[in-house]
């Protein structure tokens, strides 16, 4: 098995083998721990790798299971940008599993949170370096699966069980959506698998499937509807956005992050990857209406999506649910970036995704040192509370700063990035970026300010742990680092991602290869 195939595979294998380690190893908590961290640990060298290779080939790399090649059998097909983003994935999956062990310190069920959190890094990488979009389908069931379950983690508190059913029912609502779409889209192309479908869509030949069994208008206009507002729905975007609110609050402060950070790329991803390597390029003029009305579409609701998060976060006690509301408004410049469809916009997106992820990854992992000190998540009890942690402080002003899009961090430049692609287009998009980043200001600095300078209500004894601060420390510094070296980042690896995104014709061609190789269809 290569490295394309391994890289999900690791964390799945060690998912399953966690409950009887934990009864063979009589819930030892250190060696649950260590267990979990090898897991990771493993899985962040095989991305490694992964990104390498993608790095150093002009075309994506495939993986068959079983030998079989597309269509008749599923593929991993990894481009520069999966790798990139699987990349970052798998970084913060390790980093976010040495701040779990400490941050739930004293609670049970420690070997049953490792099997869903490495279930969930299973999932979410799956979705990065699938070519089949029935294997997209498994992959996102995976991934919620586990998420819904970590939300539910305090399964003695009716509000995390309560949020998690939430999320469970609306997440299971746009499944099914997608599900729909996919059965639509088979009808249509006898077909799954994205390389096969862009040949189609672009009257290319491909081995087995031939021609388009349908009305290929008719069905991809129904079923990239229906895919469309399912994504929206994983991506937390106006109007379906609110089971993150609820989830958040509810949920430990580490799955926080990783909701927040890394699960919403998926719903960003998936349509990135339909709009620029299924549906790119030139098209028949019906297609091309099509693509058009569901660009305005995302544009519109992600504009509505970052003013509504900026407006909501100014009226937030509650910290987290503050920093859920800075999600739905980045995820809307996500989602208008991707709407504008230019390549521009596709590396906007890219370095976007990545910064976002980081630093709303360090935004929730600083809160949460101060949120485990109080057990409050309320902002007054948080009063007062960063003059004795100065490292989480220091790391909580560092991911606010860059979330807001202040130089020299690294969400400034991706910000920029987003600016310029929104302003070729419409100058009120860029607006819309300018007015909701002030906006979140004003909330950031709100929170802030309560964190360093407010007024205690009672004094509380606390010390700084490391092993939850010195993660918060490492990202911040990736925060500062990004962003003095972000040209070059931007040149050297986001560009090239994106221009291979958008290379639809090599995409197809490499698996045109495979399952020429295999002999199929002759």
């Amino acid at each position: 098995m290569n490295v394309v195939g391994l890289t999900p595979i690791i964390p799945i294998l060690f998912a399953f083998a966690l409950p009887l380690t934990s009864i063979l190893v009589k819930g030892d908590r250190k060696v649950i721990g260590v267990y979990a961290l090898t897991g990771t640990g493993l899985t962040l060298l095989s991305a490694v790798k992964l990104f390498q290779l993608a790095y150093s080939s002009r075309e994506p790399l495939i993986y068959t299971f079983g030998g079989w090649a597309a269509p008749v059998g599923i593929i991993y097909e990894v481009d520069r940008m999966s790798a990139l983003i699987a990349l970052v994935t798998a970084a913060l999956m390790f980093l976010i599993a040495i701040y779990s062990y400490r941050y739930l310190e004293g609670e049970g069920g420690l070997e049953w949170y490792y099997t869903l959190y490495l279930g969930l890094e299973a999932g979410l990488l799956g979705v990065l370096l699938t070519g089949d979009a029935f294997n997209l389908f498994v992959m996102i069931e995976v991934t919620s699966i586990a998420a819904y379950a970590l939300v539910m983690y305090y399964r003695d508190r009716g509000d995390s069980v309560v949020a998690g059913l939430k999320y469970a029912l609306i997440g299971a609502v746009g499944t099914t959506m997608y599900f729909l779409a996919l059965g639509v889209l088979y009808y249509g192309f006898g077909t799954l698998n994205f390389a096969n479908l862009s040949a189609l869509v672009h009257g290319m030949s491909f081995p087995v499937v031939g021609k388009p069994y349908g009305d290929v208008v008719i069905a991809s206009g129904i079923a990239l509807a229906l895919a469309t507002w399912a994504f929206l729905i994983k991506a937390a975007v106006f109007p379906n956005h609110f089971w993150l609110p609820e989830a958040h609050p509810a949920a430990p402060s580490p799955i926080s992050a990783i909701l927040s950070g890394l699960v919403v790329n998926v719903g960003v991803y998936a349509l990135a990857r339909f709009l620029y390597t299924v549906y790119g390029g030139t098209l028949t003029s019906g297609l091309s209406g099509v693509i058009h009305a569901l660009r305005i579409v995302l544009m519109f609701l992600g504009a509505v999506s970052a003013l509504f998060g900026a407006l909501m976060m100014l009226v937030q006690k509650d910290v987290k649910r503050l920093i859920a509301y800075s999600t739905i408004m980045h995820m809307g410049y996500l989602i208008m970036a991707v709407g504008i469809g230019s390549e521009l916009a596709l590396s906007a997106t890219i370095f976007h995704m990545v910064n976002h992820a980081i630093a709303k990854a360090l935004l929730f992992l600083s809160a949460g040192v101060f949120i485990h000190a109080t057990g409050s998540r309320n902002l007054e009890d948080l009063a007062g509370l960063g003059r004795k942690m100065p490292v989480a402080t220091f790391s909580l002003a560092v991911a606010s700063l860059s979330l807001v899009g202040v130089p020299p961090f690294n969400v400034f430049f991706s910000k920029l990035l987003l600016f310029n692609a929104f302003l070729a287009k419409n100058l009120m998009l860029a607006l819309v970026l300018v007015v909701s980043s002030v906006t979140a200001l004003v909330a950031y600095v709100k929170v802030f300010y309560e964190v360093w300078l407010g007024k205690p209500k009672k004094d509380i004894k606390v010390k700084e742990c490391w092993g939850m601060s010195g993660v918060c420390l490492i990202l911040a510094l990736a925060c500062v680092v990004i962003g003095l070296v972000a040209p070059y980042v931007v040149t050297h690896y986001v560009d090239p991602a994106a221009v291979q995104a958008v290379d639809y014709k090599v995409y197809i061609q490499k698996a045109l290869e495979y399952a020429t190789k295999t002999k199929l269809g002759i």
